[in-house]
């Protein structure tokens, strides 16, 4: 968020939005990768 923040008082509007958008996403699918890399944590026997 602070890259953002930064971007976009640097007069990148357009690209803070790209960035805020990306993390909106990913806070929104959050609990599916949890889920994907506790399975892939189960996978790693060593």
């Amino acid at each position: 968020m602070e890259l953002t923040l930064l971007v976009e008082e640097q007069g990148a509007r357009e690209v803070g939005g790209n960035i805020r958008g990306a993390l909106e996403t990913m806070e929104e699918n959050a609990s599916h990768i949890k889920q994907g890399l506790a399975r892939l944590k189960k996978w790693d026997v060593g």
